[in-house]
């Protein structure tokens, strides 16, 4: 699969621009790497994108302080 969850809550994903020359796995826990990488078309394909944007927000909710949601 060209994206996966990792245990230690990361992303891993195969930087599909560089097919078929090269293989590059980018691996992140910053949800707008996931995003910048979807804007880029890194990850190709609408299930694909479904999936590695579903990751980013988890992603962001766990980069998320928890008070910050106090205020709303």
């Amino acid at each position: 699969m060209p994206i996966e969850w990792l245990a230690e809550g990361k992303v891993r994903f195969l930087d599909q621009t560089l097919l078929p020359h090269e293989e590059v796995w980018i691996e992140t826990a910053d949800y707008r790497v996931v995003a910048e990488a979807i804007r880029r078309l890194q990850v190709r394909g609408a299930p694909l994108i479904g999936v590695a944007a579903a990751y980013g927000l988890a992603l962001a909710a766990l980069a998320t302080d928890k008070t910050d949601l106090a205020h709303l």
